[in-house]
């Protein structure tokens, strides 16, 4: 396997983070559905990468989540599998609460690729832990607008085995995220988006969309004193 799969796989291993659902992400809350599935792709230099997701949440509230996703390399015939956690906490802040932001963590394990004709086995661990922020602008029913930030720590560590003789490679760096969620009816949700890793010399950002639909039990409205 060449050495410039081993260096792209670790660059980009903590960027492809499992998808989570809220508004302070750029997606429909979970007030008008509890429940979310959603696909998504992930794009930088030598690397694309698809994966599906589900995540469950309540309103200013817990949402979690799972993913599966497969990844593939410029210049490798075989493509890896990952399968991925998240968990969030959002909170609404503001005269008028429309200020969202919400603590994130995730964690992925990634199996492959692997070369039989060389003997070679390959497999990753990528957690993540940082925040983000989001609010929605002024809109109608329709259609709304949800510009997103974050920003947060990284954490990768990829790990080779060739015949008998195995390696490790590891990098601890930070994350800054920038996305604008366009939703429609409130329950459709698309999310393009950057990430750019800070601090990592040779990475290059990652280009994504996510495409969500929400559903499940609608919160009740609150009660007037």
């Amino acid at each position: 396997m060449r050495r410039t799969l081993f260096v792209s796989m670790a660059l980009v291993a903590a960027v492809n983070a499992p998808a989570a659902a809220q508004t302070c992400l750029g997606l429909a809350s979970f007030s008008n559905g509890n429940m979310q599935v959603s696909g998504n792709g992930q794009f930088t230099e030598g690397v694309n990468r698809f994966g599906a997701g589900f995540t469950y949440g309540i309103p200013a509230g817990v949402f979690a989540g799972a993913q599966l996703s497969t990844t593939s390399y410029d210049g490798a015939d075989a493509s890896s599998m990952g399968i991925g956690a998240n968990v969030g906490y959002q909170l609404n802040m503001g005269k008028s609460a429309n200020i969202h932001v919400c603590p994130v963590a995730s964690f992925e394990l990634g199996m492959g690729p692997d070369d039989d004709a060389t003997d070679t086995d390959a497999s990753t661990q990528n957690a993540t832990l940082g925040f983000s922020l989001g609010t929605t602008l002024k809109g109608s029913p329709r259609m709304q607008v949800i510009p997103s930030v974050g920003l947060g720590l990284a954490y990768s560590k990829l790990k080779m085995e060739v015949a008998s003789a195995s390696s490790e490679v590891s990098d601890t760096y930070g994350q800054a995220q920038l996305g604008v969620g366009l939703v429609f009816n409130q329950n459709i949700a698309v999310r393009p988006s950057v990430s750019i890793p800070l601090g990592l010399d040779g990475s290059d950002p990652t280009f994504g969309v996510t495409v969500a639909y929400s559903f499940g039990s609608k919160a009740a409205p609150a009660r007037r004193r």
